[in-house]
């Protein structure tokens, strides 16, 4: 059995495609196996999949016979297939160092309890250009599941993306599903969620993976329109009623970035009315602290 299953999801990122699986069969780390999705691409991805299909490290190449709608789905499609103790789910538009999986690989051998791994990324352009600098260092940290939750996820998802995290396979609750299939935006952080409360998280400060931002991202377009925040409650209420957050985990953090973002972004009215409605109703402690700081920047 292979020690890792790498799951590459893709739809539409053939001109990313070959430098994200070269990245892959390029790693120093080589105990691993190859599951490649389509998701009914148009744009020629099956060509490029299809010159893999000999490699030994390929088990599986499946074509979506229709679009699934959900990047989500098809996370958990690779993981039904994965063989591996470990799971890496590399995003078909990101590639990352040669060295990603032995990096992270040494940390959770030493560490038996580790339910998920991350190392920090470089945020880069369509042209491979890094868009700021990441601040890292050689630090290793170890986090009990429940204070990672705390204090990395309780406000906002610290893990950029999903191509720089591996995860315990045998952690993973198909029946818990649900919870982030639906979801268009933060079904990312309730799976991380959902795998933090189960252990330990070890986050390796170095940037070992490149997150592309290009025209074909929707998260960006979504948080500026406040769409974030509604999905984002959901996690919260989850968060808060499964993991003992209490409420100076979280209230003035959220009043301030949902402060900030509204100020900065302008939501639409009709977002912003419901985002005020559920923060009254479920977490009036959020809308005192929203108030504050809307009050504090117009003085």
């Amino acid at each position: 059995m292979p020690t890792v299953s790498v799951i590459v999801p893709n739809y539409n990122h053939a001109p990313f495609l070959k430098q994200r699986i070269d990245s892959i069969m390029g790693q120093t780390y080589q105990d691993f196996e190859l599951i490649l999705l389509d998701d009914c691409s148009t744009d020629g991805s099956r060509d490029i999949m299809e010159s893999y299909r000999s490699d030994s490290h390929v088990s599986h190449i499946i074509y979506g016979e229709s679009n699934s709608g959900s990047a989500f789905r098809q996370w958990d499609k690779g993981i039904a297939l994965s063989k591996g103790d470990w799971i890496w789910i590399a995003e078909s538009d990101d590639y990352c160092e040669p060295t990603f999986l032995e990096r992270l690989m040494k940390e959770v051998v030493q560490e038996p309890d580790c339910v998920l791994a991350y190392s920090a990324t470089w945020w880069v352009d369509q042209q491979e250009k890094k868009l700021w600098e990441t601040p890292h260092s050689d630090k290793v940290n170890t986090y009990h599941g429940h204070d990672f939750i705390r204090k990395k996820l309780a406000v906002c998802n610290s893990i950029a993306n999903v191509s720089e995290c591996i995860f315990r396979r045998n952690k993973f609750r198909p029946e818990e599903s649900y919870r982030y299939e639906q979801m268009r935006l933060c079904g990312d952080w309730f799976f991380y969620v959902l795998f933090a409360e189960q252990g330990k998280v070890v986050a390796v400060d170095e940037p070992l993976s490149y997150y592309r931002q290009h025209n074909c991202n929707i998260s960006s377009e979504a948080e500026h329109r406040g769409l974030t925040f509604l999905e984002g409650i959901d996690v919260l209420e989850y968060m808060k009623q499964n993991n003992g957050l209490k409420i100076k985990d979280y209230a003035r953090g959220w009043g301030h970035l949902w402060a900030r973002y509204k100020r900065r972004y302008n939501f639409p009215p009709e977002v912003q009315k419901e985002i005020r409605w559920r923060f009254m109703t479920q977490h009036p402690e959020i809308f005192i602290y929203y108030l504050i700081f809307n009050y504090l920047k117009k003085k």
